[in-house]
């Protein structure tokens, strides 16, 4: 195999733990913006709640921010993981081929529903927390309210329906190609 191709299957093992690195960053992120915002509402700043609770309404839109990193992220992952397993002329051993195409068939749905999950729970602690405050709502706030939480619940809904797309569509690189 040329010393440029030899180069280039490397850097996509590279690659492919530099993206899993960022991944993992990138949960890791979301977990502690999460914790501190709602962090922030327990603790007793002098402050009322209500002056600040409009806060909350960004919630989802953080959430799904994050959740875009981590799925495209999770898609370049696959997407080498996929190349390096079923391309012929890899430099990846026979088991690292193996590994990959076990990968493949055997997806882990797992951590991507656990993540949306999550991006839900949170928009719905959100809106729960937003409903407690003893603050007047007129019937266009709780309009704007509902589809507010509509919307973020959708999106998310959408963004991993989307993304399981995206990963059905990667694990059968190769196979049509047989």
């Amino acid at each position: 195999m040329e010393a440029s191709n030899q180069e280039f299957l490397r850097a996509l093992h590279e690659e492919k733990i530099r993206t899993q690195t960022e991944r993992a960053d990138y949960m890791t992120r979301k977990l502690a913006f999460i914790t501190v915002l709602f962090g922030l509402s327990s603790m007793n700043l002098g402050i009322p709640i209500a002056d600040f609770c409009w806060l909350l309404f960004f919630v989802p839109l953080v959430a799904i921010c994050y959740d875009l990193y981590i799925m495209s992220a999770d898609s370049r992952i696959k997407r080498i993981g996929a190349f390096l397993g079923r391309h012929p002329s890899s430099i990846a051993g026979e088991r690292e081929r193996q590994w990959e195409n076990f990968c493949v068939s055997y997806r882990d749905d797992l951590s991507p529903s656990a993540n949306m999950f999550f991006s839900i729970i949170v928009t719905l602690s959100a809106a729960v927390f937003i409903q407690a405050q003893p603050i007047s709502l007129s019937h266009q706030f709780k309009v704007l309210f509902a589809s507010w939480l509509v919307v973020s619940i959708m999106a998310i809904a959408a963004l991993w329906l989307k993304h399981k797309d995206i990963i059905q569509r990667i694990s059968q690189y190769g196979i049509m190609d047989s």
